[in-house]
């Protein structure tokens, strides 16, 4: 790898990691106490990173933390404007989000940073605590807190405890 290949790969990797910190937004924290300035720690088998195309790839055991949220994946890909801006994140295969308590799983993920809102596909299902969310498409509005899920089925366990007066 000439130098100049090796500092364009670098400062690819640094953009990418630096905006991954934007993902969830600038300088406040969300609704789930996760700051979007908190660094972002992505690790992969391999990462192939791609001036040309505005891409970096991360394959293999792909772990992407940022405060108290995870994300796995067997796959992910970012993808960044010519002003090396995050566009858009794509996951694939057994993606699973974690953050306090609550899981998301699904076939694929892929966030849109201009709309702020990430859409689950293949299979999602949503659980925090006795509650099940499935559907054929979730999508979470990040900054309204919201969520909108397509065909759903919703299951809530009872839960345990104290019983309420009517």
């Amino acid at each position: 790898m000439s130098g100049r290949s090796f500092f364009n790969f670098l400062l690819i990797l640094s953009l990418v990691l630096f905006h991954a910190a934007l993902v969830s937004g600038a300088e406040k924290r969300d609704r789930e106490g996760t700051s979007r300035d908190e660094p972002v720690e992505i690790t992969a088998d391999r990462l192939t990173a791609d001036n040309n195309t505005g891409t970096a790839v991360f394959e293999g055991s792909v772990v992407a933390r940022q405060g108290g949220l995870t994300l796995h994946a067997d796959w992910m890909k970012v993808i960044y404007s010519d002003q090396r801006e995050i566009k858009e994140i794509q996951a694939r295969g057994r993606v699973r989000l974690t953050q306090d308590g609550r899981e998301i799983t699904s076939d694929e993920a892929v966030y849109y940073r201009n709309e702020q809102m990430v859409v689950f596909t293949g299979n999602p299902v949503a659980r925090e605590e006795k509650s099940t969310v499935t559907g054929s498409r979730m999508t979470y509005y990040i900054e309204e807190g919201r969520s909108v899920v397509e065909n759903t089925r919703v299951i809530i366990k009872e839960l345990k405890g104290p019983p309420h007066d009517s």
